[in-house]
């Protein structure tokens, strides 16, 4: 819109939205914690949260402008977040202990699915009407199911109490832990068209199909993966299946920065997709574990944000060394992008084995 720059309009935007996300899920994952403490349950958080997404939503597509734009974007990424940490606290709430990892499978798995679904929807759908139904959708079914289930049945009584948290300890190193891996993520991801093109050869519009392709693949390989992972994070120590899969995207990251052509690419993608979603399912089963029971709402939020601050960190701190290492040689940037990856994703799991057996 009128002399806006697009680059900075979206990392302004990207940046304040992600902000304005994690302060909400914060905020609500407290109020719930407290409701919880007072003999309520959580589901208000999620109707509520749920309610504002979708008018979210209908603005998003609406806006006729940038301002507007804005303003229903701010909107919608504080639905989505007073209702997220609520809701994967009422996850911990409803689910034992030692089916934690099944309930962390289907998260993830579908978590995945939806990703994949987003990809898919941005490639080929373009009219905005079906996507903004679609969406919306969504989000009325999903909330309909959950609040449905959730009808009449109680939280499981280690919930009861008051909020004890502190940032040292359990929650520190998750957060730390979390925080690396996440970075890792990122920068992959950041610099995934980068490496086929550069590293790869790939030229022209093909570039952002392969891309596309690559990623699609590393998603949907995600679901097997939390399948697989979610037995063994009830049955073994869940930091072994959180550095099991982390190990698998390490090897499989070696070799994406090895390779010279396509299809070892996406062989690479596969792998590393699987280990991605034993990480995932084993991850939010950990942190489900050694979080307090009566501030699971609110830790969950602080939790979460392991994921947002990555997204603004990761390319800050690859960036420079990418510039560095294709002014030495062309195409060598990416790949020192992934090997970057590669040591944020083996920092974060070795972090991981400070927190105690889960």
């Amino acid at each position: 819109a009128g002399g806006t720059n697009p680059v900075l309009a979206y990392a302004w935007l990207a940046a304040g939205g992600a902000l304005i996300g994690t302060l909400v899920q914060i905020l609500a994952g407290r109020l719930s914690d407290a409701r919880l403490s007072a003999g309520h349950d959580r589901r208000a958080f999620y109707a509520a949260g749920t309610a504002l997404s979708l008018a979210g939503v209908a603005w998003f597509y609406a806006a006729p402008g940038f301002a507007q734009l804005a303003g229903a974007f701010v909107l919608l990424q504080a639905g989505m977040n007073v209702a997220g940490g609520p809701y994967q606290a009422i996850v911990a709430d409803h689910v034992p202990r030692e089916r934690r990892g099944v309930a962390s499978s289907w998260m993830s798995a579908y978590q995945q699915l939806g990703a994949a679904a987003g990809l898919v929807v941005a490639a080929f759908v373009h009219d905005l009407r079906l996507v903004a139904l679609a969406l919306g959708g969504a989000l009325a079914a999903s909330a309909a199911s959950v609040l449905g289930y959730l009808r009449g049945r109680s939280p499981a009584p280690a919930t009861a109490g008051g909020p004890r948290l502190a940032l040292r300890g359990p929650l520190g190193t998750l957060l730390l832990s979390r925080g690396l891996v996440n970075c890792g993520f990122y920068t992959l991801l950041g610099f995934l068209l980068f490496f086929i093109r550069e590293s790869l050869g790939v030229t022209g519009a093909l570039v952002e199909t392969q891309t596309g392709l690559v990623f699609l693949t590393f998603t949907l390989a995600a679901v097997p993966g939390a399948v697989l992972a979610a037995r063994p994070a009830d049955r073994l120590d869940k930091r072994l299946v959180v550095v099991a899969g982390v190990a698998a995207i390490v090897v499989a990251l070696a070799v994406l920065a090895a390779a010279r052509s396509v299809p070892v690419a996406y062989a690479g993608a596969a792998l590393a997709g699987a280990g991605w979603g034993a990480f995932v399912t084993a991850d939010w089963a950990l942190a489900a574990s050694v979080l307090p029971a009566g501030a699971m709402a609110t830790a969950l939020g602080i939790w979460n944000v392991a994921t947002t601050l990555p997204q603004i960190l990761a390319p800050l701190l690859a960036a420079p060394l990418v510039l560095r290492l294709d002014a030495l040689r062309p195409g060598a940037g990416p790949r020192g992008a992934i090997v970057l990856a590669i040591v944020e994703f083996a920092a974060g799991a070795i972090l991981v084995r400070r927190l105690p057996r889960a």
